[in-house]
């Protein structure tokens, strides 16, 4: 028996008594997406009147929890630093409070936070003793071990093996190890729809050949990904690697070989998807996978020529500023990326950024229109206006480099469903932005 081997054994726990290191008041970082320890944290929460003051801390959850129900907030506090469908469910009467920030501020929010636990999904060790940190392994694991005293290290045998060195732990730096095994793949995605393949076509003019990209989560972003299946020599440098991405790659689309920065790699800081997408990222030898910091950089961003950001957005007003994470006081999702990727792309020797939405969605009160002469009371900015270049919907893409106010109410207004731009000229003209 080698000596990690011995170690591993020496450290490994039932999940039972891996929730038994969590004490009052621990702060504990427990991922994102697919790295969120489910069943070690299934097993926690059933100790928690047992536990005082704890603060949890995950993202985009993807398994119900008994800890969102608001009973377990005196004892597990839930923060949510990217909300997903199960959060957005609990976020008014549940165990959840949000976080806003850019992805690339992650080290210094974590600092903040100074987390003293860690509790990760990993693989199981390689013949050197280490251990992948999966699929989301850039997110957040660097930063958080800086002030951890507990690394509670939860194998998975479903997770893939991405071997870069941001995205490994060795079974030394684990304080304790237990095992859980569960699926982790989601169902494949679905095909565009009409209106998806609609936005994407005003889309596809912008991305050149041999151009570097970055993609967004949700559907519109899928099916702009599949568009651009005709396209050559392209790049990858995103946040998350997506199944539309995976897709390009095994089309020809992406080669990675005119990447003036990391040329022949895709750079990426986590995945999540079908288990096809889990089986490509897999002992990947194209997948750089590191630190979301660093990633999400824009100055890092920039090192790209002629980069393209693609992201979404949930509403812009006549001027363009645009909501991303949440309409009025309702949180949908957080901040993420997209402001780095916007001003990384700016910043790009030939870059463009390009944020996508369907004109209409449906509201309250019927069917509404994205584009408003001014956002609902409460919506946050994501982007502001100085820095968006296009805004693209079904009906076309407004180019707002270089235009005037009066310019861009125009250039907007013609991008927004038939049905309303009589009546958002008219409000434009009432309150002054046009004459």
């Amino acid at each position: 028996m080698s000596n990690w081997q011995s170690i591993y054994d020496d450290k490994l726990v039932s999940l039972q008594d891996a929730a038994q290191q969590i004490n009052s008041h621990d702060k504990i970082w427990a991922g994102i997406i697919l790295s969120v320890p489910v069943l070690f944290l299934k097993t926690l929460e059933q100790r928690y009147t047992e536990l005082e003051n704890c603060q949890l801390y995950t993202g985009i959850l993807t398994t119900p929890y008994d800890f969102l129900k608001p009973e377990y907030r005196p004892h597990i506090e839930h923060h949510s630093v990217f909300m997903g469908a199960l959060e957005r469910k609990a976020q008014k009467t549940g165990n959840i409070t949000h976080t806003n920030f850019h992805l690339s501020n992650t080290g210094r929010l974590f600092d903040r936070i100074a987390f003293n636990v860690i509790a990760v999904e990993v693989t199981p060790p390689n013949a050197e003793g280490y251990m992948s940190l999966g699929a989301c392994g850039g997110l957040g694991y660097k930063e958080a071990i800086k002030h951890a005293d507990k690394v509670i290290a939860v194998v998975n045998n479903q997770q893939p093996f991405i071997g870069d060195q941001d995205n490994l732990i060795h079974v030394d730096e684990a304080t304790w190890i237990t095992e859980g095994h569960h699926p982790i793949a989601g169902p494949k995605a679905e095909a565009p729809g009409a209106l998806e393949t609609a936005i994407a076509k005003h889309v596809v003019p912008f991305v050149q050949d041999n151009s570097t990209i970055q993609i967004g989560i949700g559907s519109i972003s899928n099916a702009v990904g599949m568009a651009l299946k005709d396209k050559k020599g392209l790049g990858i440098h995103t946040e998350m690697f997506t199944e539309s991405m995976m897709e390009l790659c095994k089309a020809g689309a992406v080669t990675n070989q005119h990447k003036n920065y990391k040329p022949n790699k895709i750079v990426t800081a986590f995945t999540a998807g079908s288990q096809a997408l889990i089986d490509f990222v897999n002992n990947n030898p194209d997948i750089e996978m590191s630190n979301v910091t660093t990633v999400v950089n824009p100055v890092e961003i920039a090192k790209n020529d002629n980069f393209v950001s693609i992201n979404t957005c949930v509403l812009t007003d006549l001027t363009g500023q645009v909501a991303s994470e949440g309409v009025g006081f309702t949180q949908i999702s957080g901040t993420g990326g997209q402001v780095d990727f916007i001003r990384g792309a700016t910043l790009s020797k030939g870059g463009i950024s390009i944020l996508v939405l369907a004109s209409t969605h449906q509201g309250k009160n019927g069917v509404e229109s994205t584009i408003r002469t001014a956002l609902p009371l409460g919506t946050a900015v994501t982007t502001l206006r100085n820095d968006v270049m296009i805004i693209a919907t079904e009906h076309g893409a407004a180019d707002l480099r270089g235009l005037n106010v009066p310019e861009r109410v125009e250039a907007l207004i013609a991008i927004a469903h038939p049905d309303f731009r009589n009546e958002l000229r008219k409000d434009a003209i009432d309150v002054g932005l046009l004459s």
